[in-house]
């Protein structure tokens, strides 16, 4: 789907505040109320933009966050990236080139359950060769903030613009 400058500044909105009416949408990019929901609808449709809710995990007590780096059997690094990311633990899978082969982000409890995760589940997949795993002690940008840089413009100019209206709204 090619992006036109109304998708790009509703995307924009959408990643302040994705819970804007289209009402608020329509004022702020100065189209038409019916226009929106269907510029939403197909960057929805079309795999642009998706509008599932992002979970805290330390809200369930999900405190410990690890990537894993592992060197397999080349021959089933497919296979074993597609085992690897059935499992619960596993937020993120991806095959890399370097050193590793596979990298892998996991979301545990405690340190006991990592360990237990690496040795139990990772380290008994067969044509795993190797482990390397690194405790992420601190978050500072997570995927799910990440624009596209012409889109992160366009977000900072409206956010000033949204923040200020909805600061005023805000009772004092």
């Amino acid at each position: 789907m090619k992006l036109d400058d109304l998708d790009r500044e509703i995307l924009a909105l959408l990643s302040i505040d994705v819970r804007m009416s289209n009402a608020q949408l329509a004022r702020a990019v100065g189209a038409g109320e019916r226009t929106v929901p269907n510029r939403v609808k197909k960057l929805i449709s079309n795999g642009v933009v998706s509008t599932r809710g992002l979970i805290n995990s330390e809200h369930f007590g999900y405190q410990v966050i690890a990537d894993i780096f592992c060197e397999v059997e080349t021959v089933k690094i497919v296979e074993i990236a597609k085992e690897i990311a059935e499992f619960a633990e596993v937020s993120y899978v991806a095959i890399s080139f370097g050193n590793q082969d596979i990298s892998v982000q996991v979301i545990t409890k405690s340190t006991d359950e990592l360990f237990d995760f690496v040795k139990g589940k990772i380290s008994q997949i067969r044509g795993v060769i190797k482990t390397n795993t690194v405790i992420v002690p601190v978050v500072i940008k997570d995927f799910n903030e990440w624009l596209p840089p012409e889109l992160e413009t366009l977000r900072e100019q409206f956010y000033e613009e949204y923040a200020d209206v909805n600061m005023a709204k805000e009772p004092g």
